[in-house]
């Protein structure tokens, strides 16, 4: 076995929960594995604090007395936020038809400036080239298929 799998399944062989040939398959791989082997005497280490702190919580003590009670002020203060919130959707929204405007226009501006600087570092150098190339095989290939098509008979 592996010891990812292992260790998957440690809480099941610590619990015995674990069917007997698969109790057999760990047992036999933690005595061969060091590693597995201190990896589950953390486990249990873990589990054994775990219990000693178990009982403190569940009971009162004298130190929950003092921890104070947020529930009245977080739930005042969800209620406010969400009263302000629907006073601001009750309000009409004034959006500017000149904020929009300028907007496009910000981008615009942006769209240029961008593609001004692609330009001076040679993105698009080999564009024209190669699109007119491109367009050389389009027309040759539509050319060649148009003239072959028109002197064959049809039906054949």
């Amino acid at each position: 076995m592996r010891c990812e799998q292992i260790m998957e399944w440690l809480p099941w062989y610590l619990q015995g929960s674990l069917s007997p040939l698969e109790t057999r398959e760990v047992t036999r791989h933690l005595g061969s594995c060091p590693a597995c082997a201190r990896w589950l005497e953390e486990v249990r280490e873990m589990e054994a604090l775990w219990k000693e702190m178990e009982p403190d919580f569940g009971m009162h003590s004298a130190q929950s007395e003092e921890i104070p009670d947020l529930v009245g002020p977080v739930m005042a203060e969800i209620e406010r936020l969400d009263a302000r919130r629907r006073d601001a959707e009750a309000k009409p929204q004034v959006t500017g038809r000149r904020f929009q405007v300028r907007t496009s226009w910000l981008h615009y501006g942006l769209a240029a400036c961008l593609t001004f600087v692609l330009v001076q570092f040679g993105v698009f150098e080999h564009l024209g080239y190669g699109l007119s190339e491109m367009n050389g095989h389009m027309s040759t290939s539509v050319t060649e298929f148009f003239s072959t098509s028109g002197n064959q008979p049809h039906g054949k």
